[in-house]
């Protein structure tokens, strides 16, 4: 329902002089006992969107697979302290990946950590490696992965010595955690990289080759100055002990730590252009303004998001609030978490998706190139959803294989006590009609659950070319479920792997027909929310014999011809070296 303009604009006159329309908890010096919440607070409304008239019949586009898989494992915030400490409601995520290059992807999980005797101690991370058919055998042991070191919250595999094996970053509250990849299907622990010099509670990482020597360099957001010698006691509705707000707390500065040929890396911030006092939860790397060199955006928490445009050596500009990337459609900040990159509205230009907290509309910036967005989320029906999602990891993917980008989102909240909403929430599965409106899809399953979901990320598991999920949740274990082809169209898996680029790729562009025209396709790093996705490019095939072109981030320009007809089965997987040529895989 559309606001009267008188109405809507006096609301939005109160959330600019109060409490800016973000997280609010009340703070009274006195303390009171604590008591650990329980899975949902009371008297709170459920978050069924299923009520809205933008829900479609019921799909089936994933089949939840998770008791197959055998992965029961969860992540643990440390909530029965009794501590409504803000460690606690950010949350984990989940990394893919090939440890061991069988040419199956595995997983990895972060563990998080406990609260007790206000001290922060870790628990550790697992690994899972892929079977086949969608089962998975733990291996933490075995590879020595356990990153255990600091509380944790993000997995970022990647390759930065550029060796052919992929290496680790653990984010978390004390450190990053470096492991490397000895080749054998083992890890070893190579350093903590200290990204600040006082509080390093780092959350999202993206990984990018930002000043284009070839080697791989790494963006750490970094979250907000708490520690249990500042932890305020909040309350909400004066009597209910809470999580205190994100604007309780100072912000803390991101940096950017620079690889060598070597496998060290040497922090900058100031001197390359980053603003200061981030409140950083999501990050992406990608080539927005497509002109050869990697950029960055940021999701910040209440206060404006960053966009720095790369000159092409590592240096940034913020263009944040000219682009009209910093906030809502007003120009408010907002509550971001989850981020996702893709060409959702049909004319090849990568558009940017932002999850948002409550009461605020997610965000999606449509391209209208020369480093300019408009925020066209109402355009794009997303005013539907209503406002009682906390929105945190996101991914783009074509889960009905028509050629365009569709949106999954995780939701889960941070207050235990919150009016509006349900501390589990529903997923999101957001149909793109492939010029850029959305459509909520019914699911009976998964989708119609709550879940207390934080980091979420897609994957190939079974190497069909469909697109399969991973969720994961505050103390509940993760969910995996498998993507469906149910227009049984043909379907393309390209891995690029660099030479004179980075190895990874990341930075590169594929340009390609599909059935519904031509697309773009960027390989980027990041994404989500404390979260890595598998990085090949899946899409769905065009009728006939088709050419692709690939953009790598040393300038260099390929082609190649994809033709169905010549294949035995539905689907193609292909890997694309640099400068030498394909194979299929």
């Amino acid at each position: 329902m559309t606001r009267s303009a008188p109405i809507y604009w006096m609301m939005l006159l109160s959330c600019w002089f109060g409490q800016g329309c973000n997280r609010s908890a009340n703070q009274n010096p006195s303390a009171i006992s604590s008591v650990a919440p329980s899975d949902a607070p009371p008297n709170a409304p459920v978050a069924e969107a299923a009520k809205s008239p933008d829900v479609s019949k019921p799909s089936a586009f994933f089949e939840n697979v998770s008791q197959q898989a055998g992965i029961n494992f969860h992540y643990h915030a440390g909530r029965e302290a009794g501590e409504y400490a803000i460690l606690e409601s950010l949350g984990g995520g989940v990394g893919v990946f090939d440890l061991d290059n069988d040419g199956l992807i595995d997983v990895m999980l972060a563990g998080g950590g406990k609260l007790d005797n206000k001290t922060v101690s870790p628990l550790p991370c697992k690994v899972f490696r892929n079977q086949g058919d969608f089962q998975f055998v733990e291996v933490t042991t075995q590879t020595n992965l356990a990153s255990d070191r600091f509380y944790n919250h993000g997995i970022f595999p990647g390759d930065y010595d550029g060796d052919g094996f992929v290496d680790m970053a653990i984010s978390g509250y004390g450190g990053i955690q470096l492991y490397h990849n000895q080749g054998d299907g083992t890890f070893d622990f190579q350093e903590v990289l200290r990204s600040h010099p006082e509080i390093p509670w780092s959350s999202s990482l993206a990984w990018a080759d930002f000043n284009r020597d070839g080697v791989l360099d790494l963006y750490v957001t970094h979250y907000v100055d708490w520690s249990f010698s500042k932890h305020p006691v909040c309350f909400v509705n004066s009597d209910s002990r809470e999580v205190c707000a994100p604007k309780d707390f100072e912000g803390l500065d991101d940096v950017l730590l620079f690889g060598d040929a070597q496998g060290g890396f040497h922090p900058k911030s100031a001197d390359i252009g980053l603003l200061p006092n981030g409140k950083g939860l999501g990050v992406v790397a990608s080539d927005f303004d497509l002109d050869g060199d990697v950029d960055i955006y940021v999701a910040n928490d209440t206060v404006d998001n960053f966009f720095y445009l790369n000159d092409g050596t590592g240096k940034f500009v913020d263009n944040a609030v000219i682009a009209g990337v910093a906030g809502d459609e007003f120009g408010v900040s907002t509550g971001s978490m989850g981020i996702a990159v893709g060409e959702f509205t049909g004319d090849t230009l990568p558009d940017i998706w932002v999850t948002n907290f409550e009461r605020e509309l997610f965000a999606l910036y449509r391209n209208e190139g020369n480093g300019l967005y408009t925020h066209v989320s109402r355009n794009a029906g997303l005013a539907a959803l209503g406002g009682l999602y906390v929105g945190f990891g996101t991914v783009s993917v074509d889960m009905d294989q028509d050629g365009d980008n569709d949106l999954v989102v995780a939701n889960g909240h941070v207050s235990y006590n919150s009016k509006n909403s349900t501390f589990k929430q529903v997923p999101l599965l957001l149909q793109n009609d492939g010029k850029g409106r959305f459509t909520r899809q019914k699911d009976d399953a998964y989708f119609a659950e709550l879940h207390s979901g934080r980091g979420v990320v897609t994957a190939d598991f079974n190497n069909d070319g469909c697109c399969d999920l991973v969720f994961s949740h505050l103390e509940e274990p993760v969910t995996i479920l498998r993507g469906t082809n149910q227009n049984k169209q043909p379907r393309c898996s390209i891995r690029l792997v660099g030479t004179s680029s980075n190895r990874d790729a990341i930075g590169a562009t594929v340009e390609l027909p599909t059935r519904h025209g031509a697309r773009s396709i960027g390989v980027n790093g990041g994404g989500s929310y404390l979260s890595t996705s598998d990085n090949r490019i899946a899409f769905s095939l065009a009728d006939g014999k088709s050419k692709a072109t690939v953009k790598w981030p040393s300038g260099s320009i390929e082609e190649f011809w994809l033709d169905p007809a010549s294949n035995q089965s539905d689907r193609i997987n292909l890997v694309w070296i640099e400068g030498q040529s394909h194979a299929e895989r």
